[in-house]
């Protein structure tokens, strides 16, 4: 503890592994394999899919996790045929130790049959060790007619070629190698929400409520993916609900480094108490050009510009005032060491700040309303919502 403490030290005085701006040659290069990734790194692809989201991990060992692979539309296979090849290239093979599926929606899943995860698989010739997902049987929400095809796929011929496990929070269910942790953070409301909603339900939550979210950590290097996840309760105007389960996901997370960002930018996610918890360095949003819901939001925007620096893959929404972030297609973070990385070729060093939490109860003192007292903790944007929640 004591070296780590002292190697964080030096890095925040300015010291580091490898020259700060310069990537060392070999992160260009082929592996025997055919692929670009280099063994002993640790890569993060934001894949430029336009409207659809996928994300390719690659331990230092070469473990793989792909993070959603999604389509625009429920007939379409154009996003599969942009992540197929794309992790081909990285890889030089077609298998998937992992696959995570947020949740059921088409730009973070296609639909069986035609595109997203299902192409992949039955198209493209790709194999998955195992594939884990949020609990549908129990908590159903919006549901859909993405949601009930992947249902029925997974409870029948998907079984035999994903091998679907339901995620839990914590540990244990994904390996990507020595030194690399990953921890599920949010799943299914972290229990925020009643497991069934009544089937004449007026405005049932979101699909977006029960997205899985993780927090991946590699030497002092802290990165979290949480899909859609939701920031703040309110009654949509397409016939959901919101709710806000980023402040409860928010002290399991902690401290980060690179946050890709929630449900692209939305004006209802990256809430204040959230971001004030994780204050990430580096943000990156998947979003496509044009976006039709009009992400990412201006107010979003302005909030992640106040932490640090900002990448997208697409535009998005024209109308909004990017502040001087970057928009590099295909976003990639790269790591030899977990201490410097690179993020679309411009160079940071990952640090352990001190954060206090003086009352102990996980919200850090610029989160919580009262740092002394375990008591008092940061209550849900826009309230609570009774009719799905048990509200104190």
């Amino acid at each position: 503890m004591r070296a780590l403490l002292l190697l964080s030290e030096l890095l925040l005085a300015g010291c580091s592994l490898v020259p700060a701006g310069k990537m060392p040659a070999v992160s260009g290069a082929e592996t025997p394999g055919g692929g670009t990734w280099q063994p002993g790194w640790l890569e993060i692809h934001h894949i430029d899919a336009g409207q659809a989201c996928s994300t390719l991990i690659v331990g230092p060992t070469g473990r793989s996790l792909l993070v959603d692979a999604g389509e625009a539309d429920w007939q379409a296979d154009d996003g599969a045929l942009i992540i197929g090849p794309y992790i081909k290239n990285v890889l030089g093979s077609a298998h998937l130790d992992y696959v995570l599926i947020s949740h059921f929606h088409l730009d973070h899943t296609g639909y069986p049959g035609y595109g997203g995860l299902w192409h992949l698989v039955n198209q493209q010739g790709f194999t998955v060790g195992k594939l884990l997902h949020r609990d549908f049987t129990h908590y159903l929400g919006e549901g859909g007619g993405t949601l009930a095809r992947w249902r029925g796929y997974l409870a029948g011929e998907g079984q035999s070629v994903l091998h679907p496990e339901v995620a839990t929070l914590g540990a244990g269910q994904i390996d990507l190698g020595a030194g690399v942790f990953l921890r599920v953070v949010a799943a299914d409301g972290n229990g925020l929400l009643t497991a069934q909603a009544p089937a004449d339900d007026p405005a049932p939550p979101s699909e977006n409520d029960y997205s899985l979210a993780f927090v991946l950590r590699f030497g002092l290097l802290d990165y979290f993916s949480g899909g859609d996840l939701s920031g703040e309760t309110l009654v949509s105007e397409y016939g959901y609900s919101y709710h806000d389960i980023e402040y409860a996901a928010a002290p399991l997370a902690g401290d980060i480094d690179v946050y890709r960002v929630n449900h692209h930018g939305s004006d209802h996610s990256s809430s204040p108490t959230f971001l004030a918890e994780l204050w990430p360095r580096v943000s990156i949003i998947e979003v496509g050009n044009d976006n039709p819901d009009g992400h990412p939001h201006q107010a979003t925007v302005d909030r992640l510009g106040a932490t640090g620096v900002l990448y997208l893959t697409e535009r998005g929404d024209p109308k909004t005032d990017l502040r001087g972030a970057r928009v590099v297609g295909h976003v990639v973070l790269r790591t030899a060491d977990g201490f410097d990385y690179w993020v679309a070729g411009d160079h940071y060093v990952a640090t352990d700040p001190l954060r206090v939490d003086a009352d102990g109860d996980g919200y850090f003192q610029e989160t919580d309303p009262d740092d002394t007292s375990r008591l008092v903790v940061p209550a849900p944007r826009g309230g609570c919502d009774p009719e799905h929640q048990v509200c104190l």
